[in-house]
């Protein structure tokens, strides 16, 4: 894993995005957060199709920074065993799309945190299906939660659905229909 020192503003530390697998061209689309090796944290709105519809960034201090930089490196080992594409076998709702610093991005259809012996128990057969898989879903997100509690400690409140930024932004931009 690359050292802390060595983090640049081009190097992300951490990013997630998530938005609805299908609806109309403009409807809400989700949003992103992304924090760099220098501590900038971008975060946008989506209208669906990929368009921006708002940007903020702020600033992370260098310790606020690397709280999430030390989150990801005691999970190294294991981020390393998870594979890229996630399937629960869900086809609509919202994807998921995880990047942790030195690691490929993890991507997943309606990412959920799964009890597997219940599962066992009460859906023998989607549990044979995807036994792997939800171990793998529980991974990331214990990794993604313990890099909310650091947000949060921020005021910043990051969930798989939502996130609600603190107000001291370095610069907001906003996109407006011609």
């Amino acid at each position: 894993m690359i050292a802390f020192e060595a983090l640049n503003k081009d190097m992300i530390v951490f990013s997630y995005q998530t938005g609805p697998i299908m609806g109309m061209d403009g409807d809400e689309g989700g949003f992103s957060v992304c924090l760099y090796g220098n501590g900038n944290l971008k975060y946008c709105t989506y209208k669906f199709c990929e368009q921006i519809n708002s940007m903020e960034i702020f600033k992370m201090t260098k310790e606020e920074t690397k709280m999430i930089y030390d989150t990801i490196a005691e999970a190294e080992e294991e981020l390393k065993k998870i594979p890229e594409r996630l399937d629960n076998g869900s086809t609509s709702g919202s994807s998921n799309e995880f990047e942790f610093l030195g690691h490929k991005k993890i991507r997943a259809w309606n990412i959920k945190k799964s009890y597997p012996r219940a599962v066992w128990f009460t859906n023998r057969k989607y549990y044979e299906a995807y036994k792997e898989n939800m171990i793998y879903e529980n991974q990331v997100i214990g990794i993604f939660e313990m890099i909310c509690r650091c947000f949060k400690k921020q005021g910043i409140e990051l969930s798989l659905e939502r996130c609600a930024m603190r107000e001291d932004c370095r610069v907001r931009v906003t996109w407006k229909e011609p």
